[in-house]
């Protein structure tokens, strides 16, 4: 039995439903600068996955257990989430991530990719 949860721990390494891996996905984004935001939608005619860039240049901003999408230039709040409801997870490139959850600003599901300014 000792061996099979060794190798169950090593399976499930990551439990991304769990209210741990969010606040650690969030811990390490939260320092990042954002270079742009896009939104994925699936178009309602033709069905196809369309991403949209509706913002540049912000940060994120973590306060009262919320994750908060900020933009610089234009200074105003973009995106705006519970920690725990956020579904979040970083590019494989480790460029960005993409944010999954209900919207506390247009109360609307939304997918969120925000892509982090790289610093030579």
């Amino acid at each position: 039995m000792r061996v099979f949860s060794f190798f169950k721990k090593l399976i499930n390494k990551n439990k991304e439903d769990s209210a741990e891996f969010r606040a650690q996905v969030v811990e390490r984004i939260k320092s990042k600068r954002i270079r742009y935001v896009s939104e994925r939608v699936i178009d309602a005619a033709t069905g196809e996955v369309v991403d949209t860039i509706i913002g540049k240049e912000g940060f994120f901003s973590v306060k009262n257990n919320e994750l908060e999408i900020y933009l610089s230039g234009v200074g105003k709040t973009l995106f705006r989430a519970y920690i725990p409801d956020l579904k979040a997870y970083e590019l494989l490139s480790l460029e960005g991530v993409v944010m999954e959850a209900v919207d506390l600003i247009s109360g609307k599901h939304r997918q969120i990719i925000a892509y982090y300014k790289y610093y030579r």
